[in-house]
């Protein structure tokens, strides 16, 4: 009897040296979603990647039920850039602040826009007119493990949902899926309790002309025919409703499941070009 016992330890010991190892300390969050505006969720939530149609949506869920949000941004957010009058109009009269960043690379910085936060979010993406692997590989493997990082060394943060994509993996044609793949495992490697999602094409109508899918249509809507024929037109695609995306963000926060695992977000349809 004490032989057995003494067996089962030793395997309990390997399965815990085994497991990965926390320089943190996994704490309960604690979410009120039935008040409004001006009540408190408990969550004061840091939004990267605001800019997007997903974070400005994402952080308008998040205002909505009266969570505190902060915002970063590198653009010039002038009176002439579009996707900043979005973010300026995204809490309406919830808690919400600006902030910008020089650097998303820069771990200080990132402290910084989590000082005053439980949750992080990263909603970081390359653009659809990068060419170099370097833009991608900044977009998607080096502003992730900063802010990864930064998280990890932050002792209030409770969750953090990173924002992948659906078919990232090593060897795919595509840069994007390439270094998103790494960005993947570079983040699980940093803070292992990240909640990761990966949405396929998501189908928005806040930027109409950021995407080569929205030029094909305005060319459908204004000459009803396509001025250029490409290859791979016949590929089926999967589309993704943007609130449906920030609605399972919603969920990954308030789901303790959700923790340390990984989501694949796909539409209810099957599309071609």
């Amino acid at each position: 009897m004490m032989h057995s016992t003494r067996k089962q330890g030793v395997t309990h010991l390997q399965q815990f040296v085994g497991a990965p190892r926390r320089f943190y300390q996994l704490q309960r969050l604690h979410v009120y979603e039935e008040g409004g505006r001006n009540s408190n969720s408990g969550i004061n939530a840091t939004v990267f990647g605001a800019s997007s149609a997903l974070g400005v949506t994402t952080a308008s869920s998040l205002t909505r039920i009266g969570s505190q949000v902060v915002l970063p941004y590198r653009k010039m957010a002038g009176s002439w850039d579009n996707r900043f009058k979005e973010i300026k109009t995204t809490a309406d009269l919830g808690m919400k602040t600006y902030l910008k960043l020089q650097d998303m690379t820069n771990e200080k910085e990132i402290a910084f826009s989590l000082q005053s936060s439980n949750v992080a979010i990263s909603c970081v993406g390359s653009h659809v007119f990068y060419k170099k692997e370097s833009e991608f590989e900044e977009a998607n493997i080096r502003v992730p493990m900063a802010i990864a990082k930064a998280v990890r060394d932050s002792p209030q943060i409770k969750r953090f949902v990173y924002v992948s994509a659906a078919g990232a993996d090593p060897n795919s044609q595509s840069k994007r899926l390439r270094t998103k793949w790494i960005g993947e495992q570079e983040v699980k490697a940093i803070y292992p309790d990240v909640t990761i999602l990966r949405p396929t094409y998501i189908v928005q109508g806040l930027n109409p002309n950021t995407t080569i899918a929205s030029k094909w249509g305005m060319h459908m809507k204004m000459f009803n025919r396509m001025m250029w024929q490409i290859e791979g037109m016949n590929a089926d695609v999967q589309p993704v409703f943007v609130n449906d995306v920030a609605l399972a963000i919603m969920n990954s926060l308030k789901m303790e499941e959700t923790i340390g695992q990984t989501y694949e977000l796909g539409g209810p349809h099957t599309y071609n070009y």
